[in-house]
């Protein structure tokens, strides 16, 4: 297992985006040619010949070989400098198994890809070494839309939704008629991306509505609206068709006094934190997410009442975590197992909101709310609780 005590937080510009901060123009018009050319892509590409297939394999070969030739790529074997944690423990792995693994660094920048050495051949792959026969799909998963029609279909457990086009946003009274279709809370998100960036929760007006349609929208041209499941953030990760883990996340939460104000708890909190729990970051984004909850944080929170600080969760956004495969309850793994096959994915995680994860999947209202085709396996190695999982060797056993 990795030495590393796990991710730290990071400074961001735009604190919707958390600790993972983009160019809101750049990623707005990648997100919408996305979305297009993904549809009709992955229904295209069975009709595509083999020889073809196999010659889009090459292009990260010729295109990074070919900037290493003129002197702007070239290939590092210094682990520290790994672009994320989930490489990171990708390279921990082959390192273990003698396997040689080297980082693309473009222009001085160390970019998420990397290549390895198999069977005489360099393969170049992004953050997880997926052998290219399993990456063919029938369909764009991490289309949150996609996914939820997909599992509704098969009595899959999903939230309801409605997909909310760039066009849409203009009108009122269409933004009116959608709001009327949901019972309250809502949530609003970018139709693709991850890392809950731009999501905008626990919705209950019309005016909280439109602003979070504002913010979602600067990074995405569309959206989701779906009802807003109660409960932690679980991820569900299967590798080969195997349940390789399953992680369980909390937001910063705080329970009232009566005495105290908000702003006091949090410090209060944060003062008795355990020692790889990141601050409450005290942003534009907590105050809007309080807010919709009727508080400021200058506010004494009633005696008993508890206030959700956040829609992210976890030890970096002072939350707490626990890899809980173990203790699972057996009647979500059929569940779970069914959407795995569904998708077809070699490597997949499923992003769940679950009340308690140890009680019957009957006795509670839950849902599956996005799919990620890259997941971030870090996630079972670095939880405060629980026992790691080696999920990258089990990636690398794919390889035989």
């Amino acid at each position: 297992m990795p030495e590393v005590t796990g991710p730290s937080t990071k400074k961001s510009s735009c604190s919707y985006c958390g600790d993972a901060s983009i160019n809101h123009t750049l990623y707005f018009l990648e997100s919408f040619i996305s979305i297009a050319l993904d549809t009709h892509a992955v229904r295209m590409i069975k009709y595509v010949p083999s020889f073809i297939k196999k010659f889009v394999d090459l292009v990260p070969k010729f295109l990074f070989e070919t900037l290493a030739l003129f002197n702007l790529a070239e290939f590092s074997d210094d682990i520290e400098k790994a672009n994320t944690f989930r490489s990171r423990v990708i390279w921990e792995e082959a390192k273990k198994r003698g396997i040689k693994m080297e980082q693309v660094i473009f222009r001085g920048r160390p970019l998420d890809y990397y290549r390895t050495l198999v069977r005489g051949k360099n393969f170049y792959f992004e953050s997880i070494p997926i052998k290219p026969e399993f990456l063919e799909t029938n369909k764009n998963w991490d289309d949150k839309v996609v996914l939820k029609q997909e599992f509704r279909k098969c009595g899959i457990p999903v939230p309801i939704c409605l997909s909310l086009s760039f066009w849409q946003f203009r009108s009122k009274s269409n933004l009116e008629k959608i709001f009327s279709k949901f019972t309250k809370p809502i949530i609003v998100k970018p139709r693709i991306g991850s890392r809950g960036r731009h999501t905008i929760t626990n919705i209950n007006t019309l005016e909280q509505f439109r602003k979070g349609i504002a913010v979602a929208g600067q990074i995405c041209g569309k959206l989701v609206v779906e009802e807003h499941l109660q409960g932690s953030v679980c991820r569900a990760t299967y590798v080969a068709g195997v349940l390789a883990g399953f992680y369980r996340g909390n937001a910063p939460t705080l329970v009232g006094d009566g005495k105290k104000t908000i702003l006091e708890l949090i410090e209060e909190k944060d003062s008795k934190r355990h020692g790889r729990i990141e601050p409450i970051r005290i942003s534009k984004e907590l105050h809007d997410h309080i807010s919709r909850s009727g508080f400021v944080v200058n506010d004494i929170l009633p005696e008993g009442i508890s206030l959700i600080l956040s829609h992210r969760i976890g030890r970096l956004f002072g939350g707490t975590t626990v890899e809980m495969l173990d203790s699972l309850h057996p009647s979500f793994i059929p569940i779970l197992k069914e959407a795995e096959e569904i998708v077809g994915l070699p490597v997949v995680g499923f992003d769940c909101i679950i009340p308690d994860p140890t009680k019957d999947a009957d006795s509670q209202k839950w849902g599956i709310i996005e799919c990620n085709s890259l997941p971030f396996i870090d996630l079972h190695y670095y939880a405060l609780e629980g026992k790691p999982k080696n999920i990258a060797g089990m990636i690398w056993d794919m390889w035989g």
